[in-house]
């Protein structure tokens, strides 16, 4: 395989229920000349067992097998080894139509593209259908202004959709990456043991690619409601307090790039809707931690009443949803102080 087109990077952590529906998706794609890098990160159940039944059949898969030190950890030791011309991220619980990367390869050799962003479909598993995403957080061109884009001869800048820079698409699978770009850089952010792991990932390369283009289709398969899934355990756990070193890292980023006053407004919205959504998820025993920390970081982005009378009724709104939900808890905890 002197050719590889495409290096698919799948990290891989107890996903025995979901893994062969996953490889199957990779192993049969239209564009064959890939190579397809497994990271067992400590697998504990079959994982493994799968992972050298599809090796024994298929020489373009490679198993690396490391100790566990989370998604973001595997994804840098499958990127170390890559030698393919673009790098695709997949999550071992999802999978991929099958001719995502011949569009995906067509559509970024066309635009001499740093990135390509993608669409995706949704399956759920609780009624077993695959449907568009519902809320279009991958779908680039709704906002862009032209509505005849040939997207194969296209391409632009972040600064074209900026609202997508921290509020939009944050999944290291919604994007298709040049090597020889990634390979410009030596700091990219790939934690260890930290929950959150695509964020600051994905503003570090959005803000570096001098090309972006879109791919216009559904082309990833995100699967909802899988009850193993990292992000659906998060909430019960102090792992939930990432998301405040995930809001660090990128403020501490866009001030140390001197890119906090393009994108301050940005910030603002994405730290409103991060606090929103785990406000309302953290689970009892960390609930007054929690909202003692998230009442401190309101404070700090000290929102002007000319700011909030600017940004949509959306985010207005879980502003005041964040603030209520505080309060109700302080309210509460007083009660309970009382009897």
């Amino acid at each position: 395989m002197n050719n590889i087109k495409v290096s698919v990077i799948i990290p891989v952590y107890n996903v025995e229920n979901t893994l062969k529906k996953c490889l199957d998706s990779v192993i049969n794609q239209t564009l064959s000349d890939i190579e397809i890098i497994c990271v067992n990160d400590g697998s504990t159940d079959n994982s493994f067992e799968i992972l050298e039944e599809y090796e024994s059949v298929d020489s373009r898969v490679k198993i690396i097998t490391k100790i566990n030190e989370g998604l973001g950890a595997a994804r840098k030791t499958g990127l170390d080894i890559a030698s393919g011309e673009y790098i695709y991220f997949v999550d071992s619980d999802d999978c991929m139509v099958i001719d995502a990367l011949k569009k995906l390869y067509e559509n970024g050799i066309n635009n001499n593209s740093d990135i390509v962003m993608l669409d995706i479909l949704e399956y759920n598993e609780k009624d077993k259908k695959l449907n568009k995403n519902g809320d279009d957080i991958y779908n680039v061109a709704l906002y862009l202004d032209d509505e005849e884009i040939d997207f194969n001869n296209f391409s632009f800048t972040i600064n074209k959709i900026k609202f997508f820079l921290l509020n939009r698409g944050f999944g290291a699978w919604a994007k298709f990456y040049k090597h020889s770009f990634l390979k410009k850089y030596n700091d990219f952010y790939f934690p260890k043991h930290i929950i959150f792991e695509d964020m600051f990932f994905h503003v570090q390369v959005l803000l570096r690619a001098n090309r972006i283009s879109f791919c216009p289709y559904g082309l990833y398969i995100y699967r909802l409601f899988n009850e193993n899934s990292i992000m659906n355990s998060v909430n019960k756990s102090m792992k939930i307090f990432n998301i405040f070193d995930a809001i660090d890292n990128i403020e501490n980023f866009l001030i140390e790039i001197n890119k906090m006053d393009d994108y301050r407004i940005e910030f603002k919205l994405y730290v409103i809707e991060q606090l929103r959504q785990y406000v309302s998820k953290v689970s009892k025993e960390y609930s007054s931690e929690f909202f003692l920390k998230t009442g401190k970081y309101l404070a700090k982005l000290n929102l002007s009443k000319s700011e909030l009378n600017k940004i949509s009724s959306y985010y207005s709104k879980s502003y005041e949803d964040i603030i209520s939900t505080i309060q109700t808890h302080k309210d509460n905890s007083k009660a309970m102080k009382k009897t």
